[in-house]
């Protein structure tokens, strides 16, 4: 399993390598590094299935954004990725649907935290790339954008769901990312 696992791995970053063109680099003219440094990706350090997407995306991200410094933070459980994403030390998190959602409703084992506002950039069927709702609408437009460069390699979508139209059956989709989805220009707001 582990064999087929690598091997999957190697070809898909082979492809990701492949699939970034030249119009990646037109949108990492638009990136600003922000006070804190680089752009981190938090994973749950007990869920190996989400290290692996956040290493394809940052590998993916280090080529459509190299001004990012995208890098792969992996926290030791998911309810230190939910302090994290709570005081809002955590730029984006890769992270399981189900755990995603019971942050966002601060269910148990998330309860500590209470509900956090996280807002969806991309998923796929297993995971979603979430951030917190007050996270740059110009950077979640970017995120969204360098992450959907090659979104057959992980089945990636940007969800249609706008604030405010979800309850708390699901996480919205943060405006950013909804404004690339709308084929919208960056820089209107």
């Amino acid at each position: 399993m582990n064999r087929r696992r690598a091997l999957t791995a190697v070809s898909a970053l082979t492809a990701l390598a492949a699939g970034i063109g030249m119009s990646a680099r037109a949108a990492d003219r638009h990136w600003k590094r922000g006070p804190g440094g680089d752009l981190l990706l938090h994973t749950d350090g007990q869920d190996p299935g989400s290290g692996e997407v956040a290493d394809i995306l940052v590998k993916q991200l280090r080529t459509a954004l190299p001004d990012s410094g995208a890098t792969v933070v992996r926290e030791s459980s998911a309810e230190r990725l939910d302090s994290v994403m709570a005081t809002a030390r955590g730029d984006v998190a890769v992270i399981a649907y189900d755990i995603a959602l019971e942050m966002y409703r601060g269910e148990p084992p998330f309860k500590a935290a209470g509900p956090i506002e996280l807002r969806v950039l991309v998923e796929n069927y297993k995971y979603q790339v979430v951030c917190p709702a007050d996270f740059a609408r110009d950077r979640a437009y970017l995120l969204a954008e360098a992450l959907m460069k090659d979104p057959v390699l992980l089945k990636l979508t940007v969800p249609d769901r706008p604030s405010g139209t979800t309850g708390r059956d699901s996480i919205p989709t943060h405006p950013g990312a909804l404004a690339f989805l709308k084929g919208e220009p960056l820089d209107k707001k």
